[in-house]
């Protein structure tokens, strides 16, 4: 027992003597670097402190630029220094980089020759780890963090310091601007002035404002609304001729006052005057203009609609923009335009009203009955899980949102209407259905994956509709039923249009008889007349054989 702790004794002494020589060799380089940090540590530290400052000018300002920047400046007097930053914002900058540049450079010099003075060239590596690790800690990642959670008072304390000093840089700065130039035409590139912010981005800002609650739903609509007028064409706001009201110029004021008397043109203050055919509209008569007939009685009943039409009406030509449109509109002080095709045939109109509610959204009074409103806007109402009646007029865009499916990028229809014409490939009737297959839009579109996809993946991927037609005539369809059908009875192998006419064979008297009507319901269960539709029903033999886009 006593041997053991001999020994531990023993073995301490030891220990004690060898860092005792450690220390008695290490001490001279120890005092030499207390002595280097006495004569230089100040400097050190101020330059540290300058490239930590300038850190924080540089996160501060590139964080507020340029909204907040220009908010800022406009509450200040002329002189101020924000306004002086905002006109020259390249010198600012330039003196932000040589600062920044010459502390980290100076600091890291000095480290590095005090090191090696004391370790010889080992001290090297060790001044370069230890500079790397103090900048990135005093110099970068501190004076960031706090100039990001505080901006605006970070810029309002050292921009006004940072000002100051640009005026002794700034011969330094335009030296190395020329100089960047310079090497710009060498490589043969242009220095470029971007937009402060672009639309894309614009679009990015108001959904981050809306998410946080600073502006409504309804205002980011109303803004993305307005950028989007440039790309918006009149055909695609505009009324289309088949819907247009309009009035023979040959009849007279007594007839155009009844129009409004049994409400045939109650909604409209403006009505397109056609000569022969609708199509040829050669003026528009106002609401207000019989008014100055009421005096003399006589006068409405001699006095046509043609004689106090405003002539000639204002034409556009369906492909231009809705902005240009509306400052058409405000240039000439009309509130109509009739709109023409590439070949100068009318096909429809577009008013003031419909360029405010391209911006707004639909418009509706107290006259406008649900019917009137659904004809406008279209509908979508769930009749059962999975099925839906869609009326004709609906959105394209407004459907894919509600059934979270994509339509073929390359369509060339706006409506329902127009997709279930392209499916079937022809003008349906009443009564007829065809299978289509559209892609889900929360599916990415991946050609590498989905060249080997399986069975399995393909249903993932697509969703099958089966579409009735409920209600149209010999012209236009105006109500469809979208029922979702069961992926497992089918195999997707491609989403080329490929539609297929259904057969179609004549109705039998018996069948007339045992249906036990002269017309059949439309999507309102309402009674249609009888039309070419009612002669023929479908006989789709091949209901189980899927085409690629329709049946």
């Amino acid at each position: 027992m006593v041997f053991a702790v001999e020994e531990v004794v023993n073995a301490g002494y030891v220990v004690i003597g060898k860092s005792m020589l450690l220390l008695r060799n290490a001490w001279p380089k120890a005092s030499m670097i207390l002595k280097v940090f006495k004569e230089q540590g100040v400097v050190l530290i101020l330059l540290l402190g300058l490239s930590a400052f300038f850190s924080m000018v540089e996160t501060a300002i590139t964080t507020l630029w340029p909204w907040k920047i220009h908010e800022i400046a406009e509450k200040e007097s002329e002189d101020g220094v924000f306004k002086i930053f905002r006109s020259d914002v390249t010198r600012f900058f330039t003196t932000i980089l040589i600062g920044t540049t010459a502390s980290n450079i100076g600091a890291t010099a000095l480290v590095t020759e005090a090191a090696t003075e004391i370790f010889g060239e080992a001290g090297v590596s060790a001044a370069t780890g230890v500079m790397t690790v103090a900048i990135l800690l005093l110099a970068e990642i501190t004076p960031k963090s706090i100039a990001v959670h505080n901006p605006t008072e970070v810029a309002r304390f050292v921009v006004r310091p940072v000002a100051w000093l640009s005026v002794i840089l700034y011969p330094i700065g335009r030296v190395v601007t020329y100089l960047s130039m310079g090497m710009l035409k060498i490589l043969g590139l242009k220095g470029k002035s971007e937009p402060y912010v672009t639309e894309d981005e614009l679009k990015l800002m108001l959904r981050g404002a809306e998410l946080s609650g600073a502006i409504e739903e309804e205002e980011q609509d109303m803004i993305e609304n307005v950028l989007e007028t440039k790309d918006t064409h009149v055909r695609e706001v505009m009324t289309p001729l088949i819907d247009v009201v309009a009035i023979d110029p040959s009849s007279t004021l007594v007839l155009f006052n009844l129009n409004y008397l049994l409400k045939d043109f109650r909604h409209f203050f403006r009505v397109p005057v056609f000569e022969q055919r609708v199509d040829n509209i050669v003026g528009i008569a106002y609401a207000m203009d019989p008014l100055d007939y009421v005096a003399k009685s006589e006068l409405l009943e001699s006095t046509t609609v043609g004689d106090m039409a405003h002539k000639p009406a204002y034409f556009v030509p369906d492909s231009m923009s809705v902005w240009n449109l509306l400052r058409e509109f405000r240039i000439r002080k009309v509130h109509m335009a009739v709109v023409l095709n590439e070949y100068g045939g009318t096909v429809g109109i577009v008013t003031l009203e419909d360029v405010v509610e391209e911006l707004v959204g639909e418009i509706f009074d107290e006259n406008d009955s649900k019917e009137e409103i659904q004809k406008k806007t279209g509908y979508i109402e769930m009749r059962a899980e999975g099925i839906l009646d869609v009326d004709a007029n609906t959105s394209i865009c407004q459907l894919s949102e509600d059934l979270n499916i994509k339509f073929p990028e390359e369509h060339q229809y706006e409506t329902v209407s127009g997709f279930v014409c392209e499916a079937f490939g022809y003008i349906t009737r009443t009564g007829e259905s065809i299978k289509v297959v559209l892609a889900k839009e929360d599916e990415e579109d991946d050609e590498g994956s989905e060249a080997g996809s399986d069975h399995h993946d393909s249903k993932e991927r697509h969703q099958i509709y089966k579409l009735k037609i409920l209600a149209g005539n010999a012209r236009k369809v105006s109500a469809v039923r979208f029922e979702c059908i069961n992926n497992e009875e089918f195999l997707l192998d491609t989403m080329e249009v490929t539609p297929k006419v259904p057969k179609m064979r004549k109705r039998s008297n018996d069948e007339d008889s045992n249906n036990g009507n002269n017309g059949e319901e439309d999507a309102f269960g309402k009674r249609q007349e009888d039309d070419l539709s009612d002669q023929y029903i479908t006989a789709d033999h091949n209901e189980n054989k899927e085409s690629p886009y329709g049946q």
